[in-house]
């Protein structure tokens, strides 16, 4: 019952903040067809294709969160033709609001300085007819420049009118979230790159030395992930010969059905010392319990706020694993629990699917932490050396690595997709290796 009322909380949101989003989405696409087109019944035409888009839109993205829950979860019709369309229906749309509320927001910096200088004098008016345009509202002050602009041309030497700039303009940027989504993401969400990071740990027992871990994260099998997707993660990994691999959590996207993929295909990682894993946040929304439990006579070790130490090279290496540390009622995690009986004089290695956890694993003198959760927000550039990822504006630890004092932490970015089949930050299998040579530390990034 407590997992169908979050759920009803959850979908409820869904409904607002998603259909507020097309409203402002709508309402400017509104505005560029009036300006764009003179003739009403061309209008008028523009007007039914936004309607009939927003309807099918709906119909294929609102379904999406039902359908796990249904006996039509593994249809693959409805996966390529309702679950794939609706989830890049809400990328598009998502993109595009936030291009529309950066217009909003241009203009609304436009009109007040319009207005502030209107009222300070320091323009004024030169004929009637433009303080008559001043003081019309916002709406009506624009068609009527527009009106005024349309027969003049907007650059006479060039022949373009600011009725054809405006259209062109709008049609490139209604346009380019629909490359972006179809284009960019489809050739970068199975293009895997392997982050080749060696660790520098002062005090690192000589057993140890040369110890090489493969870390990945938020599998999300379930419609945005088969089970030979998966496989062909896990030979990316086999590959690379891992001394140990480590999976962060989100085996699984929402249920239960999902969990059969990850259950099948795990015997295949192949290891010197051991998989280890914890739960993360989507698996409590499937079922941890039951994930845990379909995993428990496989070769991987899940961690719910437990800890294994391992003797490696006749020294000691402990992996302390918690669960989903969520917010405030679904904060599952133990750090105290989880910790209880280790040897000081190990070597420690925490397991938390949300990357917050790094401030308390350097507390409890836990040498490194492995996150992941973000998706480096799944949205992210980098051009040239100049990134731009919004994900670090809102998470302290958002992705990659990260070192306080001797203490490191790092976050991938996960193999899988949630929310939409969209995916400009490329999938990431990490790669750690540790050592007591300061000069061999570094980092370099490879294609999978």
């Amino acid at each position: 019952m407590d997992n169908f009322l979050l759920f009803l909380v959850f979908y409820t949101m869904m409904l607002v903040v998603f259909g507020g989003m097309q409203y402002v989405v709508f309402q400017l696409y509104k505005r560029w067809f009036t300006y764009s087109f003179a003739s009403p019944k061309v209008q008028k035409r523009f007007l039914w294709a936004g309607y009939i888009v927003l309807i099918a839109g709906n119909l294929l993205f609102y379904p999406r969160f039902i359908i796990p829950y249904t006996a039509l979860h593994d249809s693959v019709f409805l996966q390529k033709f309702m679950v794939y369309p609706g989830g890049l229906y809400f990328a598009i749309i998502f993109m595009l609001f936030v291009l529309s509320s950066l217009f909003y927001a241009w203009r609304g910096v436009k009109n007040v300085g319009s207005y502030i200088r209107f009222f300070l004098g320091a323009t004024a008016a030169t004929d009637k007819s433009q303080a008559a345009a001043l003081q019309l509202p916002e709406e009506s002050a624009v068609k009527a420049a527009i009106a005024r602009a349309s027969d003049e041309g907007f650059s006479e030497s060039a022949g373009i009118s600011r009725r054809a700039f405006i259209r062109t303009a709008g049609a490139a940027a209604f346009g380019a979230p629909l490359l972006i989504t179809t284009g960019l993401s489809a050739a970068t969400h199975r293009n895997y790159v392997i982050t080749k990071n060696t660790l520098y740990f002062p005090e690192l027992p000589s057993g140890l030395e040369g110890l090489k871990l493969v870390h990945i994260s938020d599998i999300h099998s379930g419609i945005f992930m088969n089970k030979q997707q998966i496989e062909e993660i896990y030979e990316i990994i086999n590959s690379r010969n891992p001394n140990l691999v480590a999976i962060t959590g989100d085996f699984v996207d929402t249920n239960v059905n999902e969990i059969p993929n990850i259950r099948d295909s795990i015997s295949m990682l192949k290891t010197d010392f051991g998989v280890f894993g914890c739960p993360g946040n989507h698996d409590h929304y499937a079922s941890a319990d039951a994930l845990i439990g379909a995993l428990a006579e496989k070769p991987i070790i899940m961690l719910q706020n437990g800890n294994r130490e391992l003797r490696i090279n006749g020294e000691k290496l402990t992996f302390i694993g918690i669960d989903d540390a969520g917010e405030v009622g679904r904060d599952f995690a133990d750090l105290d629990r989880a910790v209880q009986g280790v040897d000081p004089e190990s070597f420690k290695i925490l397991l938390s699917h949300r990357p917050h956890m790094f401030d308390d694993a350097r507390v409890n003198d836990i040498n490194l932490t492995l996150s992941g959760h973000t998706h480096g927000g799944q949205i992210g550039f980098n051009i040239a050396g100049l990134e731009l990822y919004p994900i670090d504006w809102f998470h302290p630890y958002s992705r990659g690595h990260y070192q306080k004092e001797n203490r490191h932490l790092y976050v991938n970015v996960g193999v899988g997709l949630v929310g939409a089949p969209i995916r400009l930050v490329r999938p990431e299998i990490t790669e750690l290796t540790f050592t007591s040579n300061p000069e061999l530390a570094g980092s370099v990034v490879m294609n999978a």
